[in-house]
């Protein structure tokens, strides 16, 4: 495998880096890493340099299909698996990725990815508690009454999933997470009542931390721009700022300026009509009364 990759050229690196070269550059860093190498010690047996394992991992270093196809087949990874993200890399250039698939696991691997990059965190919902301040009950039960025919063990690890994607909250570097909940959300029972009741109380304990902001927007607001749909704004250091939106089994990634400018606008107006922070927990605190 030495020489398989090209020594470092002249070429720049990218700040536009699409989403898709973003899921190629964040495959090959966990691939690294679950081997327990180096940037060093992979650029070694490959004969180039660190700062170009480095540069590619990052998605910056414009990449080329035979530098990422040599690493793939370094890292031993399956066929079907090396050939989805080449053709991953080979499109890299397009704005824009969605994808239909049931459960969308390479997605929502790229979405808690990004997540882990992102400075700051807008998420909008509808009619449920956001998956980063879901508990884990009220998890269990919301994902066991979208998907009925799971096991025991399957909601478990679907459930323990979504947890340990909550740490990226609670760390040193944590981003700026605003969430805004449809008062339906609030008042739409998901489990017994006092699952309801601890997922409320959960909402007021988070929204203590520095580095979480919460607003609800009330019933009384009528019709509004949130009507349209849930979604989330990742907004990054040095890279573009993604749109997420998911419904049922399509998530869809945008990330054309026109699409980031259109749902800013729409979380502007929810915001205008959402309540202030101390509003936001009176209204819950009174919802979770009620289920005494």
């Amino acid at each position: 495998m030495t020489n398989a990759l090209r020594q470092d050229s002249a070429m720049p690196g990218n700040p536009h880096t699409s989403v898709r070269s973003r899921t190629v550059a964040a495959e090959l860093r966990s691939l690294r890493e679950k081997r327990g190498l180096s940037c060093a010690e992979v650029a070694k047996i490959l004969g180039v340099s660190a700062s170009k394992i480095s540069r590619i991992e990052t998605g910056n270093s414009g990449m080329q299909v035979d530098d990422v196809a040599a690493l793939l087949g370094f890292y031993q990874v399956p066929a079907a698996r090396r050939q989805a993200l080449l053709n991953l890399l080979q499109r890299g250039h397009e704005k824009g990725w969605w994808q239909r698939q049931a459960g969308l696991p390479h997605l929502w691997r790229t979405l808690i990815d990004l997540e882990n990059k992102a400075t700051r965190i807008l998420n909008y919902e509808p009619m449920v508690i956001p998956g980063l301040l879901q508990t884990s009950e009220y998890s269990a039960a919301m994902i066991k009454g979208g998907e009925p025919t799971l096991s025991n063990g399957e909601l478990d690890n679907l459930v323990a999933s979504r947890m340990a994607r909550q740490a990226l909250l609670t760390r040193v570097s944590a981003p700026l997470f605003l969430a805004v909940i449809h008062e339906i959300a609030l008042r739409q029972p998901i489990g017994a009542p006092g699952v309801m009741k601890r997922q409320l109380k959960h909402l007021l304990t988070v929204a203590e931390r520095p580095n979480i902001g919460l607003r609800v927007l009330p019933i009384s607001a009528g019709a509004n721009a949130g009507l349209r749909g849930p979604f989330v704004i990742l907004e990054f250091v040095e890279e573009p700022s993604l749109v997420f939106v998911e419904n049922h089994d399509t998530g869809i990634f945008l990330e054309d300026d026109a699409d980031l400018e259109r749902y800013r606008l729409a979380l502007r107006n929810i915001l205008g009509m959402a309540l202030p922070p101390d509003e936001t927990a009176e209204l819950i605190a009174a919802i979770a009364a009620e289920l005494d």
